[in-house]
C-alpha cells in the first residue's frame, strides 16, 4: 500500500510519522524531566529557606552565648544544687544533708536507699528513699528543714505512720512516728 502512494502523499505520511515520534518523545522524555526539574526547584527553595533560618539562629546563638555562659557560672555559684562531680558522691552528699537534719531535730534515720539517677534537662536527679523515726515535732521540723534548705531538696511519696509508744524515764510517754519519703536533689550535668 505504501508503494502505491504518490510523492506528495509519501511526504505527508513521513511528516505525520515524524510528528507522532516527536509527540511520543515529548511525552516519554521531556515532560518527566521538566516535572523532575520543577520538583527539584521547589526542594531547593525549601532548603534555602531552611538554611536562612538556621543561619539566623546561629547568629542569635553567637550573640546569646556569652550571656548563657555567664548564667551557667552564676547558677554554679548559687549553691542551690548538689556540689558533687559524680552521681555516687552526690548521693553521699545528699545522705549527709539528711543526716545533719535528722540529728538536729532528734529523729533517727532507720534506712536510706540510693535510687537510680536520671537526667532531667541540664541536671541529674539524685534521689534517696528514706525512713525516719521520731517524735511528731521532730518529724515536722525535719520536713520544714528539708523544704527550707539552701540546697533545693524535694520530698516525694511522703507517708507517715504511727509508731510504737515508748516510755522515757519512767512515766512519760513519747509517741514515735515512722516517716517514709523520697528525698530528691539535683546536680548539674558535667559539661
Amino acid at each position: 500500500m505504501i508503494g502505491q502512494l504518490t510523492g506528495n502523499q509519501e511526504r505527508k505520511l513521513a511528516v505525520s510519522i515524524l510528528g507522532i515520534v516527536a509527540v511520543l518523545l515529548l511525552a516519554l522524555v521531556i515532560i518527566p524531566v521538566w516535572s523532575a526539574n520543577a520538583d527539584y526547584s521547589l526542594q531547593i527553595k525549601h532548603l534555602q529557606t531552611r538554611l536562612q533560618s538556621l543561619q539566623s539562629r546561629a547568629v542569635a546563638d553567637a550573640a546569646l552565648r556569652p550571656r548563657y555562659l555567664q548564667l551557667l557560672r552564676s547558677h554554679a555559684a548559687s549553691g542551690h544544687h548538689l556540689k558533687s562531680d559524680t552521681e555516687a558522691v552526690a548521693a553521699a552528699e545528699l545522705q549527709g544533708i539528711m543526716n545533719t537534719i535528722s540529728t538536729r531535730n532528734s529523729t533517727q534515720i532507720l534506712t536510706t536507699q540510693i535510687l537510680p539517677t536520671t537526667g532531667e534537662g541540664g541536671f541529674i536527679r539524685v534521689a534517696l528513699k528514706v525512713r525516719v523515726r521520731g517524735p511528731l515535732e521532730g518529724i515536722v521540723q525535719s520536713i520544714y528543714d528539708i523544704e527550707a534548705n539552701q540546697t533545693f531538696l524535694f520530698l516525694d511519696k511522703l507517708s507517715l505512720r504511727d509508731g510504737a509508744r515508748r516510755r522515757i524515764r519512767g512515766t512519760a510517754e513519747i509517741n514515735q512516728f515512722d516517716v517514709d519519703f523520697d528525698l530528691i536533689a539535683y546536680m548539674p550535668k558535667p559539661t
